[in-house]
Formats: structure tokens, sequence, C-alpha cells
């Protein structure tokens, strides 16, 4: 138990979780504002699939970048930037548990609510002042003794176990072109899995310089 329980918690240092979004900021609005920070080789933009608002964006969405430094700027540039009149929450997201049943899923786990923002990481190391480059080497350093931690605690949990741990499927996703995916099923917290419907990938057009 306590080895799902840790593995449920480990940060994704390269996708991040965007939310607070106005419901007028679709995929490519997205992809426009984040794309000068690196490469995006995934995105995962939410929809509800029922009531009301059937159809509409659920106001958050799941990026990827291609490396975590990439993932460090966006964030660390992007997190509290007003769109639309709202505050956007840029933050790391966590990879989803092995034994992850969205049927299941009914309120967001504690491991969600307590999830280290920008600025909460940012301040343990005071450096909300400071320059880009100093934050990003801050959460840089903040985010591998977080790794540490998770891995000294996986290890007891670990051996005590009757039974090895199944391996966990591959997340690899080609980095040639921008994978967008609509989920109209997935739930309302932050999450990394959830019913989805693929659309063909495509090339979105560079921006001008």
């Amino acid at each position: 138990m306590s080895s799902q329980t840790s593995t449920s918690n480990k940060l994704d240092d390269k996708r991040l979780y965007i939310g607070n979004l106005d419901s007028s900021i679709d995929e490519y609005t997205v992809v426009k504002l984040f794309e000068p920070f690196g490469k995006i080789t995934h995105l995962d933009y939410l929809f509800h699939k029922s009531g009301p608002k059937r159809g509409q964006p659920r106001g958050y969405c799941f990026l990827e970048y291609s490396k975590k430094e990439e993932a460090l700027r966006a964030m660390t540039a992007m997190h509290s930037k007003l769109i639309k009149n709202r505050s956007m929450i840029v933050t790391f997201a966590y990879a989803a548990p092995e034994n992850y049943d969205s049927r299941q899923f009914k309120k967001r786990p504690s491991s969600v609510t307590n999830r280290p923002t920008t600025i909460s990481l940012l301040k343990a190391h005071k450096m909300v002042n400071a320059s880009t480059d100093s934050k990003i080497q801050a959460l840089e350093r903040k985010l591998a003794q977080m790794k540490q931690k998770e891995t000294s605690s996986d290890s007891p949990s670990i051996k005590s176990s009757s039974q090895p741990s199944s391996p966990r499927p591959s997340t690899s996703l080609p980095t040639e072109r921008l994978k967008i995916e609509r989920n109209s099923s997935a739930p309302t917290s932050p999450s990394t899995l959830g019913g989805r419907r693929r659309f063909t990938p495509y090339n979105f057009p560079k921006s001008e310089k």
C-alpha cells in the first residue's frame, strides 16, 4: 500500500498542469503562449462531457515539453500571469498511479491538494524577487531534494512487498510533431489520466519572431 501511495506522488518534471483558464482560451492559444519556452511534445486539453457546459473547456489542461529545463522556464515565467483577467496556475503535474481507475475518482486526493506550487518552492529558497535563471536553479535544487526523499521513502516499502510491482507503462512520446488530445471524460482535478479522443497530429505554424 505504501509503495502505491509513494508512486502516485511522484512529480513529472517535464509535464505541466495549467489551470484557471478562461473559457475562451483554446488549444491553439495555449500552444502560442507556451511554445517560446521550448519544444512542446504533448497537449492534453479537457472538456465537459455533460451538463449545461457540455463541449466547453474545463478550464485546465496538461502540457509536456521535451526537456525538464524547458518546463521549469515556462512554469517560472507563466505562473500567476494574467490572461483574460485571470491569473494562471502553472505547476508540475503528478504522475498517475499504476492502479488508477477514473470511475472511482470522486474528489481531489490529498496528494494533489498538497502539491507544491511555483511560489511555495521559490519562497522556500527566498527567491521570489530573484532573476529567472536564479529561480530556475533554485527550483532544480528543490526538485532534486524532493525526488531524493521520495526515492529513500520508496526503498523500505518495496523491499517488504511480497509481490514485485508491475512495470510502469512507457510514456515516451514522439517529438517530431505536437500531439493534441481532447479529453471530455477526465476527472475535474489535476490528473494525468482519463478517457481521450485522439485527433490526427498536425504541426502548428511557427510564430514569427
